[in-house]
């Protein structure tokens, strides 16, 4: 009768662990051969996969960069973000959640360009300005504003860049 209860406790509190991690994220369960160890294994997309990394555009489908971008985002620190288009720097907060990527306010340098990279401000100004659907695939950054989508490669020498 012991044994029974401690099975039943064990399947219990094993049922809560997967139900609250398959609330936090898709997650998978592993039962080892004698179906005495369950081990729940979560896999999140979370500002933490973005965390310390740099991405530099590789596409562009819809509106395009004027003068070509790229588009190059870094994720300094937790919450923090660093973007150009190819013409001014441009920092400040981010907000990742699993699906979304929301800016705040930008600070930028004041860079004149020369055509056509006098429109690239104003491009990552409107990219920016509402919460950007991303995924993460490897090192494969993918941002969608709706009309557009934008392909980005981890890595500083991402698209022959140095």
């Amino acid at each position: 009768m012991v044994h029974l209860a401690r099975s039943l406790g064990t399947l219990l509190a094993t049922g809560f662990v997967v139900l609250g991690a398959a609330a936090c994220g898709n997650s998978s369960t592993v039962t080892s051969s004698d179906s005495s160890t369950t081990q729940v294994v979560v896999h999140t997309a979370t500002s933490n996969s973005l965390v310390g990394k740099r991405f530099t555009s590789t596409s562009v489908d819809g509106a395009a960069i004027p003068g070509d971008g790229p588009l190059v985002i870094t994720f300094p620190e937790e919450g923090r973000v660093s973007l150009t288009a190819g013409c001014n720097q441009h920092i400040g907060t981010v907000t990742v959640d699993p699906t979304r990527l929301t800016f705040g306010t930008l600070a930028s340098t004041q860079m004149a360009c020369p055509p056509p990279r006098d429109g690239a401000d104003a491009w990552l100004a409107d990219f920016t300005d509402k919460p950007l659907t991303w995924s993460l695939d490897g090192p494969e950054l993918t941002l969608k504003d709706g009309p557009r989508t934008v392909v980005l490669i981890e890595g500083t020498d991402a698209a022959g860049l140095p």
